[in-house]
């Protein structure tokens, strides 16, 4: 301040914060045209978030996978992780469709357990050929796959952990769904709105 002198970051670090800024823009802009489609789809305005609450697990494996393979988290771990949230959405939808398809004839409880067993195959097989057509690259010793394999390392162990979530939290999300849906409904019935 003395000598009037003025620090600015440039370079590099200029164009990471703008890429930076430029993703998590785009990441809720993302995350808002899922909840618009999910929401649509499933004529519902609770059910997406059952659905989408995936996404932080998968955030989880990530992390997990990047501190137990030694690799720091680059803009391409971050790009992965924008990619990581659409296939794990995909599992979700997968198995929150069936849920409503067994709704119309079963219990809440029947349908999300007999939905989980139903999908349980196709959800483990869709993501095991994901990571094991990802697990290569993780290997890969040359200089030009070097700089991907943070992106690689964000899918598989993302995908990985959170392929197993879905399986567990996405019902139990769902239920809970449903039953504060049902508290909701029950105190509408017994306190009309009156204007």
């Amino acid at each position: 301040r003395r000598y009037d002198l003025e620090v600015d970051f440039a370079g590099r670090v200029e164009e990471e914060q703008e890429t930076f800024a430029d993703m998590r823009l785009g990441f809720f802009i993302g995350l808002c045209g899922i909840y618009v489609v999910l929401a649509w789809a499933f004529a519902s305005y609770s059910r997406p978030f059952a659905i989408m609450a995936i996404i932080p697990m998968g955030f989880i494996g990530a992390a997990i996978g990047h501190w137990l393979l030694g690799y720091n988290l680059t803009i391409l771990s971050l790009i992965g992780l924008i990619g990581l949230s659409g296939i794990i959405i995909n599992g979700s939808i997968i198995l929150a469709t069936t849920v409503d398809e067994r709704l119309k004839s079963e219990s809440i409880t029947d349908a999300i357990v007999n939905a989980s067993c139903d999908r349980f195959r196709p959800i483990i097989l869709t993501s095991a050929t994901t990571v094991g057509g990802l697990l290569p690259l993780l290997f890969e010793k040359s200089l030009q796959a070097q700089f991907l394999i943070p992106m690689a390392i964000t899918i598989v162990f993302g995908l990985g952990i959170a392929t197993f979530l879905i399986l567990f939290v996405v019902p139990a999300l769902i239920a809970v769904v449903e039953d504060l849906a049902r508290v909701f409904r029950a105190l509408l019935v017994s306190r009309p709105f009156q204007p």
